[in-house]
């Protein structure tokens, strides 16, 4: 007798739907090891993301204010300069410092740097001095708990970002 021959009508069908019950154990399992993998990534993508916007609004608003500055402008107008192209960044957590530097043509290098200020209707950098427009922001996280390890946060959850641009005062 042939193994056909004794398999009763069905049988085979029934093997099938153990099959698949058996394989619905270990799709549960699969997917437990998988999704804690996939939040990671969703998150570190949303973080990501965030940080580069932010990132470039803050390298946007200091190449900005150091145009204001070549041209001479005073300190406040510098100050609402960056105010304007920080507009998704709480403007009262961005550091600001807006400093210049002249060359030294006995030694052949540049200056000491010195705080940008007000003199007269000028900043008081002179023709052909750096300026310097230097910008700091803590980028507060979404998670700070599962992305601040891999971001080397701070305690309070956030990442320092600083831009620096210099040009020369016309």
């Amino acid at each position: 007798m042939s193994e056909r021959e004794g398999l009763v009508p069905g049988q085979a069908v029934n093997s099938h739907a153990n099959l698949r019950e058996s394989r619905g154990g270990s799709v549960t399992v699969e997917l437990a090891l998988v999704i804690p993998l996939l939040i990671f990534l969703l998150f570190g993508i949303l973080e990501f993301g965030f940080l580069v916007k932010d990132r470039a609004e803050l390298a946007a608003a200091a190449r900005e204010a150091a145009r204001q500055a070549a041209i001479g402008a005073l300190p406040s107008r510098i100050n609402a300069e960056v105010d304007a192209n920080t507009s998704t960044i709480n403007d009262a957590e961005v550091t600001r410092v807006f400093r210049f530097r002249n060359w030294d043509d006995a030694s052949g290098t540049w200056g000491a740097w010195q705080a940008l200020a007000a003199d007269g209707s000028e900043n008081n950098a002179g023709q052909g001095d750096q300026v310097q427009i230097s910008l700091t922001y803590g980028h507060p996280l979404l998670v700070p708990g599962l992305m601040g390890p891999v971001l080397n946060a701070d305690d309070s959850g956030r990442v320092t970002m600083a831009v620096s641009t210099i040009m020369m005062r016309e």
